[in-house]
This record gives C-alpha cells, sequence and structure tokens, in this order.
C-alpha cells in the first residue's frame, strides 16, 4: 500500500510462521506500547473468533515472513492489518457512520477507485478501498489512538466480515496462514476464549450450546446437579477451559436479552440463531480458581464484557 510503504522495512530475519514465540517477538515490534498492543490484540481476537464463529475455514492470519505486517483475512478480503505502529481496519460503512453520529472519532479513511489510493479525514470523501465487498471503508489508526478509539470501529469491523465471509479465501492467503501468531494472539487475549483454528474444538462447543439451549430451563438446572463445578482442560494449540454450555444457556435465559450490569438490551440478533447476543463472564475468573456455576457468571453486552477485563477492578 502506498501510504504505508515507508513501514515495509526489515524488522528481522526470516520468521517461521509455526512459531508463537516468533510472532510475539513481530508483533512486539510491529507495536511497541503494550497498552496499545493489548488492547489491538483483544479487538483482533474478538474479530477472528466472529469470523470463525461464521466459518471456520474462510479466514487466515498471515503474519509476514520479514515481519512487516501482521494482516488478518476474511474471505478474499483483508480485514485488519497491523504496520508498524499503524493499524488498517476494514469497515462497513454506513455502520460506522452511525456510531460517528454519536461520536467524535479522529480517522482517517482509506479508498481506492481507478487505480488511485484516496486518504481523507472526511468518509464522504473516500471510495470503498475493496471492490468485492460492499459499503466499505478502511478506518487508519495510528498506534496512539488505539486505546481510546479501536473499539468505536467494533460493530462497523464485524458488519464488514459478515460481507467478506462470503467472499473465498484464496490459495495464497491459506499458506501464508500462521498458526504461531494464533497461538500468540489468543494466549494473550484471556483464558476464557475459545481459541478459533482449523479444528473442530469451536463447530463443537457452539453444537453443544444448540443442545444445551433447545433443552427448557428445568431440564437444564436438573443437569447442573451432576455437573463438576470445576472445568476440565484441553489443548487446541494451548490450554483453554472447556466451560459447561449448560451453564452459558442458563445464563443467558436468565439474562432475557438484556446485559445484567447496564441493564440495556443485547445490541443485536445472533445471525445463526435470532437469539440476542450476550457473552457470558465468569466474575471470579477460571484461571483465579473460580467456579463454572451460574452464580459465579453473568449475561453481559460487549461493552460491559470489555469493562470487566479491561476497564477499572470491581467493575463487575
Amino acid at each position: 500500500m502506498a501510504f504505508l510503504r515507508h513501514h515495509l522495512q526489515n524488522f528481522m530475519s526470516k520468521l517461521n510462521r509455526t512459531s508463537s514465540s516468533d510472532a510475539k517477538k513481530a508483533i512486539e515490534k510491529l507495536l511497541p506500547e503494550s497498552n496499545a498492543r493489548k488492547i489491538f490484540i483483544n479487538f483482533l481476537a474478538d474479530s477472528v473468533s466472529y469470523a470463525d464463529s461464521i466459518k471456520s475455514d474462510n479466514w487466515s492470519l498471515n503474519l509476514d515472513l520479514q515481519g512487516k505486517f501482521l494482516r488478518f483475512n476474511v474471505g478474499q478480503e483483508y480485514c485488519i492489518t497491523l504496520y508498524y505502529n499503524e493499524l488498517l481496519i476494514l469497515c462497513n460503512r454506513t455502520t460506522l457512520k452511525n456510531v460517528m453520529a454519536n461520536n467524535s472519532i479522529p480517522i482517517e479513511f482509506y479508498g481506492y477507485n481507478n487505480n488511485q489510493y484516496y486518504r481523507n479525514t472526511e468518509i464522504d470523501k473516500v471510495p470503498n478501498l475493496l471492490a468485492k465487498t460492499k459499503d466499505n471503508v478502511g478506518c487508519i489508526l495510528k498506534s496512539s489512538e488505539i486505546e481510546q478509539y479501536i473499539n468505536f470501529l467494533s460493530e462497523a469491523n464485524k458488519d464488514f466480515i459478515d460481507g467478506a465471509i462470503k467472499t473465498h479465501l484464496m490459495p495464497n492467503m491459506k499458506n501464508s496462514h500462521s498458526k504461531g501468531a494464533v497461538e500468540f494472539i489468543f494466549s494473550e487475549f484471556g483464558n476464557e476464549i475459545e481459541t478459533p483454528n482449523y479444528s473442530e474444538f469451536v463447530r463443537l462447543e457452539q453444537a453443544n450450546l444448540t443442545k444445551a439451549q433447545k433443552l427448557t430451563q428445568d431440564e437444564r438446572l436438573e443437569i447442573l446437579k451432576t455437573i463438576n463445578a470445576k472445568p476440565t482442560k484441553t489443548t487446541v494449540n494451548q490450554t483453554v477451559f472447556i466451560r459447561s454450555q449448560i451453564v452459558v444457556a442458563v445464563v443467558l435465559y436468565r439474562a432475557d436479552g438484556k446485559c445484567e450490569k447496564c441493564k440495556c438490551n443485547a445490541p443485536f440478533l445472533r445471525d445463526i440463531d435470532n437469539t440476542p447476543y450476550l457473552e457470558v463472564h465468569h466474575i471470579v475468573t477460571l484461571a483465579e480458581g473460580g467456579d463454572d456455576t451460574i452464580e459465579n457468571a453473568i449475561a453481559l453486552c460487549p461493552n460491559c464484557h470489555r469493562q470487566a477485563h479491561y476497564g477499572k477492578r470491581n467493575a463487575i
């Protein structure tokens, strides 16, 4: 890309894409500021998880072999790209304009038309950046802006993913997939995330949740009496907790479509089953020895969930 050519320098010798330690070193060089890096990783992992939940074999995470960039591809489209101290996020234009109507976000927008790139601080003055997904725009954040503004782009980025996932991942994108980058990103994201990969793990969790939600609440409560409060673990590229989907289903039923912290309605409905989208959070985390029980779990909107993990202590 023309506007970031000055960043494309060799940071290190050729990387091993299967190595999480190589990925860690590269990402730390691309984004040296630790708090901005933590928030970026959270954002990226959330977007990868979302794409994986829709079509688990149609995304890739490409770590450039010389460490010049980290790129998340969805279908044939590049979705999020981290360069040295600068970040490009693809968003749905309409969704983003609605967000911007209520928030002041100092973003530069990036588009392309007739073999020419456009960069402007006014969204309506740049064309779409990519051709195969409708109503898109590139959003450029400097590293100093990530902490304050990146989460404003979350909904619009997911709406872009909804369109991009309908295109097909190209062979070169599959071949450049970095298992090591996936392992590092999700080891940093937290101990409660299901690690997306090209296995059956995520699909199995979703299938178990679907089965749990088909039971009546009385049936779920009866099953809870027989479930061990301490979850087992498995290794899927990394060690993660296998949370009871019965607990998840009971907590979502209890919440009845409203965040149990801010009391607002769920921000949207899940495309897969038309149910209100809330995220189940453990008050005392499993990594800290918390129990996988409905008493230790709360249904949160995405914003309150992020606050619980990254806001001030005792937010929940």
